[in-house]
């Protein structure tokens, strides 16, 4: 059964970095803010996922000879999910073959599930890193587990469940984090060869409703060089 919060639309207007500080910083919001978990709280329990429905690829390495002769390449995303519960963050990888510019990824008729968490807590931070691939499926874990290392990205989300959601500095630091790591991972498959072709970023809070729904509700999202539609669907345990 879908969640819903009558707060989530009022919330969903503030860009995710305004609504951080905007919490902090206005009496008037921070009561939205406690209705709305007041409300979520109310709910229990949810669990979480998050489908990918169309990625759209508007760009090729191979240039205007690419464009015009319809060459084909590989196409690849890393996508990560993490919450405030300090549960270790998710990533999955999927491989696409023969894809030209302007092709939407073949996903499935259910679309790409990138994310499935049981019971998040106060917030769900989203990135997906699109690659077009030139070394092959082989380098990928180890540039994962390196960007890792560098960032400490797994400290960083031990320790943000023990502080969340009582300072919200702490939530922006993990959001910085994961931006950081998603840096790096892309600096190190480019230097392993491949082209940085788009890397999405979405972040909702609990009293959003974490997102649920359609985005955009229609149409698709235009990151860099791809443009996407995801769902986040909630559902009680």
């Amino acid at each position: 059964m879908a969640i819903a919060t009558k707060y989530a639309a009022t919330l969903a207007q503030e860009d995710p970095a305004v609504l951080l500080r905007a919490i902090q910083s206005q009496g008037g919001l921070d009561k939205v803010i406690t209705a709305a978990n007041a409300e979520m709280d109310e709910a229990g329990p949810v669990g979480l996922t998050v489908t990918f429905k169309q990625i759209k690829v508007n760009t090729s390495s191979e240039g205007l000879f690419g464009k015009l002769f319809g060459k084909r390449g590989s196409i690849y995303v890393v996508t990560t999910a993490l919450d405030g519960s300090g549960k270790p963050f998710e990533y999955k990888t999927q491989f696409f073959e023969g894809i030209a510019r302007g092709d939407r990824l073949p996903l499935g008729d259910g679309g790409l599930l990138v994310s499935s968490r049981t019971d998040p807590r106060w917030f769900i931070d989203l990135h997906m890193v699109v690659m077009e691939s030139d070394s092959g499926q082989r380098e990928l874990g180890a540039a994962i587990d390196e960007a890792r290392r560098q960032i400490k990205l797994d400290d960083v989300v031990v320790r943000v469940s023990a502080v969340v959601p009582g300072d919200l500095s702490v939530v922006s630091d993990v959001v910085t984090a994961v931006d950081a790591f998603a840096a790096t991972l892309t600096l190190l498959l480019k230097q392993n060869g491949d082209d940085h072709v788009a890397t999405v970023h979405d972040f909702y809070l609990k009293p959003q409703a974490f997102g649920q729904g359609r985005h955009p509700a229609r149409g698709l999202k235009t990151f860099q060089k791809v443009a996407v539609a995801y769902q986040i669907d909630l559902t009680q345990l």
